[in-house]
């Protein structure tokens, strides 16, 4: 089974140049441990983890007043916490090569691109490991109509 059937289709991405204060919506509202940052061309060039995200932030929260936090948020950028470059694949990689790429590179997901690099969409090791279980509980009913 290839990546393309478990991929999350709709991706919510930003910028290199959008401001730390515009990605908490992103972390907040759409519950997503993982934003993409995208160019012009909607091509990857790095993402942000919340992990990432709220390092940054920490660093800042414990001695600031609530003013000057804000005034951090507004300003610091997301190319200045974003991991890049990025590892992406395509939507014909196999799972299991996938997972094994995740484990080999100690990452937490992969970006699917088309043939021209735009981001089509993401994999993380969640939905690897919630396809896995469902194939299992699968084959576990099947043994049991038996």
């Amino acid at each position: 089974m290839s990546l393309a059937a478990i991929m999350s289709k709709k991706v919510r991405v930003t910028t290199e140049d959008a401001s730390l204060a515009s990605l908490r919506s992103l972390f907040v509202d759409a519950k997503f441990q993982h934003v993409p940052v995208v160019n012009s061309l909607q091509q990857p060039v790095g993402i942000v983890s919340v992990k990432d995200y709220f390092k940054t932030l920490n660093a800042v929260m414990d001695n600031a007043s609530e003013n000057t936090i804000e005034l951090y948020m507004k300003s610091r950028k997301v190319k200045h916490v974003m991991s890049s470059p990025v590892f992406s694949v395509s939507q014909d990689m196999g799972i299991l090569q996938a997972a094994s790429m995740l484990v080999e590179r100690n990452i937490s997901c992969l970006l699917v691109v088309d043939a021209q690099k735009h981001l089509i969409g993401i994999v993380s090791w969640k939905d690897i490991m919630r396809r896995i279980l469902q194939s299992q509980e699968k084959k576990q009913q099947d043994q049991r109509k038996m």
